[in-house]
């Protein structure tokens, strides 16, 4: 055999070799050929280069025999949510980000990893989690609501995330936001941005009624609970025909976070310590009485118990509803027409919810997926232009939230609210199933069914019941 006959064979051998080592090989086994030539005589070269020959061939056969690395398959689960980013405006979505951060992670991960997002709709939690354990379509990674995603962490499935979390993650990320993301002292929740929750009102129509002297620009005010009379009994009795003083709704269990909320209007803290229901207190009751009585007065849309909260939204949009809920991502949508006030809480200043989202890893009885899952997270919060896509919301990150601040809308309006921030969870086990009862009960008080004594009595105990079983069923993952 030739050389050029011996380094073609070599080339053409390369050319079928499936395996990196394959190719390595054959570069090395031209260039011994080559350094060969100038020492062996031709019968010797012959020789050793039929032996490289066979070598090289015989690799694929080996290649094919050793198993190969296979892509590691996560499944990422996102609700449909409308998002804004201030510096791209391409972005609608929230699982447009999800799915960028996921096509960065399986390009730079070490070893080959796919990722499909799957995208759900808001009223198919349970649907897209719970019914999809020990499938083929399990989800590994979850993102949601805390208040949603909240009560998986009690199935035992939900993985800590303290060994993914650098010391650089956790100064970074807001403190209080770690405190919502921890059960008995280990991180279940990775928290990417929140939106804050207060009351909006219609400018026009404050004008409209007399009401002007309660109207303020670029500020979140604070009404104190004879204002809070004197607005909505003056909106009932000057509005137009067809449009109301304020949102209510009891039809389903959509924004019922928000009814929560208002019941903290005389003064109810609505939890005890433990973090149990408790209205039945004259605070409580006070609150439950404002709202029925609110049903006399014309403060509410007629029927409201019949109302969802969309349908508020729509008559707030229209113009037909003077007071309604707005969160710091939604105000866009209104500019200068309305102003913004704290709901009527325990003290002067009212009080503002702040509605979580971030993600939680779910162990499927594969602990190489754990890992990968894990190690997507990590990814993601050590990549400060991952992060800044929450930047539209209120972000996550102190490091985004100072170099973006300044473009998102109200941001230290908000940011300067913090301080009147109340849970509306109590941290209990089963947020979802408590829901599923809440609102039934005041469906019944404003209709006028059952009186504030004995819609007391029964939240505090369908709710307590609730929430006495999932703590009891509640186990964490170790």
């Amino acid at each position: 055999m030739t050389l050029k006959e011996a380094t073609r064979e070599a080339q053409r051998v390369s050319e079928h070799a499936t395996q990196r080592m394959a190719w390595r090989t054959a570069r090395v086994a031209r260039r011994t050929a080559q350094r060969a030539a100038a020492i062996l005589s031709p019968k010797r070269l012959g020789a050793l280069l039929c032996a490289l020959c066979m070598a090289v061939a015989l690799l694929p056969l080996a290649a094919c025999q050793a198993p190969q690395e296979q892509a590691v398959h996560l499944t990422v689960k996102v609700p449909r949510t409308g998002h804004d980013v201030v510096f791209d405006d391409s972005i609608t979505q929230i699982d447009q980000v999800v799915s960028r951060m996921a096509a960065a992670f399986e390009r730079d991960y070490e070893t080959p990893v796919v990722i499909d997002v799957e995208v759900f709709e808001q009223n198919q939690y349970d649907d897209a989690v719970v019914d999809c354990f020990d499938t083929n379509n399990a989800v590994d990674v979850l993102y949601g609501d805390y208040f949603n995603i909240s009560t998986y962490v009690h199935t035992g499935r939900v993985v800590p995330l303290d060994d993914a979390i650098t010391d650089e993650v956790r100064d970074d990320i807001l403190g209080h936001l770690w405190d919502m993301s921890t059960v008995e002292d280990r991180v279940y929740l990775m928290p990417y941005l929140s939106r804050q929750n207060v009351l909006a009102y219609n400018k026009a129509l404050f004008e409209q009624a007399g009401l002007g002297r309660y109207v303020e620009s670029d500020s979140i005010q604070s009404w104190s609970l004879d204002e809070w009379d004197t607005i909505l009994d003056t909106l009932a009795a000057n509005l137009p025909e067809a449009t109301y003083p304020m949102m209510m709704y009891a039809a389903s269990s959509q924004g019922d976070t928000h009814t929560m909320t208002l019941l903290r209007a005389a003064g109810s803290n609505f939890f005890d310590e433990s973090g149990h229901f408790n209205l039945s207190t004259p605070e409580g009751i006070a609150g439950l009485r404002r709202i029925q009585d609110g049903v006399a007065r014309g403060w509410f849309p007629p029927h409201s118990e019949n109302l969802e909260i969309e349908d508020c939204s729509s008559l707030f949009q229209k113009g037909q509803l003077a007071i309604y809920m707005v969160n710091n991502a939604s105000i866009d949508r209104y500019g200068d027409t309305i102003g913004l006030v704290n709901f009527p809480g325990p003290t002067a200043a009212g009080c503002a919810t702040t509605f979580v989202s971030g993600f939680e890893v779910f162990d499927n009885g594969d602990a190489q997926k754990v890992q990968v899952a894990k190690d997507f997270l990590a990814y993601v919060y050590a990549n400060e232009d991952l992060l800044s896509y929450a930047a539209g919301t209120l972000p996550a990150s102190s490091r985004v939230a100072d170099r973006y601040g300044s473009q998102i809308t109200g941001f230290e309006l908000f940011a300067s609210n913090r301080d009147n921030v109340v849970d509306f969870t109590g941290s209990n086990p089963d947020t979802r199933a408590i829901r599923e009862v809440f609102y039934l009960h005041m469906h019944d008080l404003l209709m006028g069914v059952i009186s504030p004594e004995e819609a007391a009595a029964h939240i505090d105990a369908s709710c307590n019941a609730v929430i006495d079983a999932g703590i009891a069923a509640s186990q964490l993952h170790e």
